[in-house]
């Protein structure tokens, strides 16, 4: 199920990436255009968390990463859709934000003890060898 989560996030991921580049183009500063696309997101995640009765249970360690997820929000949104903004094709500046994939792969097989393969390995290599001629 999860393979369906994940192309379905990467179709509006991709969307979400061109809308960037449009209104960006269009005069919108980035700034301005992540405080309006995460404040109506804030409010849409008010109402499904409501609407679907999720418990909120928050302890004090757990805020406290969720912290520093906010700050890494912060800073890797502003940066990509910069990014984005000035490329000359917005996808090369998505193809270098992906490599995150890479790096998340790798951090979690040691950090979280993941499981992986050789032929995963290549993949991963074959992607990043992908994004540096893509960009290059």
């Amino acid at each position: 199920m999860w393979q369906w989560y994940a192309l379905i996030a990467m179709a509006c991921f991709a969307a979400m990436q061109l809308l960037f580049a449009y209104v960006t183009k269009k005069g919108l500063a980035p700034p301005v255009t992540l405080l309006l696309v995460f404040g109506l997101g804030t409010v849409l995640y008010l109402l499904h968390v409501r609407a679907t009765r999720t418990p909120l249970h928050l302890s004090l360690p757990l805020a406290s990463w969720l912290v520093v997820v906010a700050a890494l929000s912060y800073v890797g949104n502003l940066f990509s859709v910069r990014a984005i903004a000035s490329a000359p094709n917005p996808g090369y500046a998505v193809a270098v934000v992906s490599v995150q994939a890479a790096v998340v792969t790798l951090a979690g097989i040691f950090l979280l003890g993941a499981s992986f393969s050789w032929v995963k390995t290549a993949g991963v290599v074959l992607c990043c060898a992908g994004i540096a001629l893509l960009v290059s």
